[in-house]
């Protein structure tokens, strides 16, 4: 007999294996935010493209690059639409070039400092009458085209799995993923996307949108992350 009750167990594998998957996990969760972040800003730099674009007439950077077009304009008609839902809404009627007045919402300010037969200051991008000014005041007429909505969408839900991700790991052998992550995917998504929408709309300097943008994800991760350790 040596005295010893029995061989020892194996030692125990120092926590530095788990650091590193945690860290294996984030590093897999971020290309995914970085590759969203990257498409909503060239969706927003595509819809609001013409506040950076060359004057047509004045020296480009390129012969491709699409140059913002000042011109005149004529409001034809005005008027005022009223709805329990959509509330009040000001029209306007402008003709410009060769073509026939085509139909602008614009907000009550600019609406009651015009009347039929005065001229408008347009600024038109792409074929595309994107504001219109007149006496100091001056709005924007720029919708969302179908493809501006398919890039908000493409990286708000490229944003939410990565974010996803992050959280809670790959999938693979992790059942809390399988279980939890869809309905936090739906919801961040959801949540992304109408943040991407407002941002793309209002079109504050691309400096102040980027940083909103970037504090919001850093705020969904945290939230997303208390969400995962409350459903552990």
């Amino acid at each position: 007999m040596d005295g010893r009750a029995g061989t020892p167990g194996k030692p125990k594998r120092p926590r530095r294996d788990s650091r590193t998957a945690r860290t294996l996990i984030v590093l897999a969760g971020l290309p995914l935010v970085a590759l969203g972040f990257v498409l909503f800003v060239g969706t927003f730099e595509e819809h609001g493209g013409y506040r950076t674009a060359p004057v047509c007439g004045t020296p480009a950077p390129g012969p491709y690059t699409d140059c913002l077009l000042l011109e005149s304009g004529q409001v034809t008609r005005k008027w005022v639409s009223s709805s329990v839902d959509d509330g009040t809404s000001y029209f306007l009627n402008i003709a410009h070039g060769a073509g026939s007045a085509q139909k602008y919402e614009v907000d009550e300010s600019l609406y009651r400092h015009v009347e039929a037969g005065t001229a408008v200051d347009l600024k038109i991008w792409k074929d595309t009458v994107v504001r219109i000014a007149h006496d100091g005041h001056e709005v924007s007429t720029l919708t969302l085209s179908w493809h501006v909505w398919l890039g908000l969408a493409e990286a708000a839900l490229l944003i939410a799995v990565g974010t996803v991700v992050t959280a809670y790991g790959l999938p693979g052998r992790n059942p809390e993923f399988w279980n939890s992550s869809p309905v936090l995917i739906m919801g961040t998504a959801l949540v992304t996307s109408m943040g991407a929408v407002f941002l793309t709309l209002v079109q504050w300097p691309f400096p102040v949108t980027l940083g909103l943008a970037v504090s919001a994800w850093l705020i969904a991760t945290l939230t997303v992350r208390y969400q995962h350790t409350s459903f552990s």
